[in-house]
């Protein structure tokens, strides 16, 4: 069965844990075969990449006819192997190793059929370059036993927004209102009209694409999460806004 109280760490497939699952490299599961690749992670970091300090969703989702009890790991690694980044404790996930990893909580690991998780991830600093998120899932049979579980892998990369320095633009206390949105969005505390607007969605694809304007008519998005960025010369503005 999964473990209850999270993974007790070095289990998410990652280089670090050199490729270590719950049921490899000394682990304290078994499993009926390998561990399988499945595709689950996704983010939404914008298509222009990831900014240093800033924080994004990261959803680890997973699939098994006939599972109700469900565990797992997931840390990220810049290009040399080393973990970035710092997750943050939720109601869904905790954290081992001081944010390095996140894991699940006793009361997210019960759902049939399939599970879903979304850890809250802090970007590294400027400078770290691509980061890839590495983890790894338990569909346990809920036996009482650590035998037979089945073992699921994933990876995602994401790349670093090296032209954009967010910080100088977010030190200027922008505003988006009213967040959730239905028809319009105002933007406060930013009046340049030399620069550009996008509307990015979370698959990363730029829906809306305008000079600067105060306010913008949303009404004809689909409900869900978007992401604003206002692009002046080399420097990039982005906040996060809920269409109802």
């Amino acid at each position: 069965m999964s473990n209850r109280g999270g993974s007790p760490g070095g289990r998410s497939g990652s280089t670090t844990d050199n490729g270590a699952t719950c049921s490899t490299n000394g682990g304290c599961h078994t499993s009926s075969s390998a561990p399988s690749r499945q595709e689950m992670l996704s983010t939404d970091v914008p298509e222009s990449g990831y900014g240093p300090g800033s924080s994004y969703d990261i959803t680890v989702s997973v699939s098994d006819e006939g599972t109700s009890v469900w565990g797992f790991e997931m840390m990220a690694e810049d290009k040399n192997g080393s973990p970035v980044g710092a997750f943050s404790n939720n109601t869904q996930v905790n954290t081992l190793n001081s944010g390095l990893r996140a894991t699940h909580k006793f009361a997210s690991s019960s759902a049939s059929n399939s599970q879903t998780w979304v850890a809250n991830w802090t970007a590294p600093s400027k400078g770290t370059g691509a980061v890839t998120f590495y983890v790894s899932t338990m569909a346990a049979n809920g036996n009482g036993n650590n035998k037979g579980e089945k073992i699921y892998i994933d990876t995602i990369s994401i790349a670093e927004n090296k032209s954009a320095n967010i910080a100088d633009l977010e030190n200027l206390n922008i505003n988006l209102y009213p967040n959730p949105s239905i028809k319009t969005l105002t933007i406060d505390g930013y009046t340049n009209v030399h620069s550009n607007i996008k509307v990015i969605n979370s698959a990363g694809k730029a829906v809306i694409t305008t000079p600067f304007k105060n306010s913008l008519d949303v009404s004809a998005l689909e409900s869900g999460i978007y992401y604003l960025k206002i692009i002046e010369n080399d420097h990039v503005f982005i906040k996060k806004f809920t269409k109802l």
